[in-house]
């Protein structure tokens, strides 16, 4: 989805946005596609365990995201969804809400 309004600085409204649905592999492991962007919304299915890393390695034991809709979500400025790495349970799912 893009639009652009001339009138809006670009530092703070996007020029467009899309989600990104990682379903975690037999392994539970799990890597955000190849989509640059600027910022990055991460939301868990509801009563999932999953660990976020900076490689696959460091996902295993990394940081616990917050599950469901009715906790605050992560949010991180990153410049691509591929840079993000998630460890849990096989089929697991991770939504990513990415803006450029």
């Amino acid at each position: 989805m893009e639009y652009q309004d001339n009138a809006s600085p670009s530092g703070i409204v996007s020029g467009g946005f899309g989600i990104e649905v990682i379903a975690l592999d037999a392994n539970g492991e799990g890597q955000g596609s190849d989509q640059p962007c600027r910022e990055i919304t991460i939301l868990v299915e509801e009563g999932k365990d999953v660990l976020l890393g900076n490689t696959a390695v460091i996902a295993a034991s990394g940081v616990p995201l917050p599950d469901g809709v009715s906790t605050i979500p992560l949010v991180l400025p990153l410049s691509n969804t591929n840079l993000l790495y998630f460890d849990g349970a096989s089929a697991d799912k991770v939504y990513l809400i990415w803006r450029t």
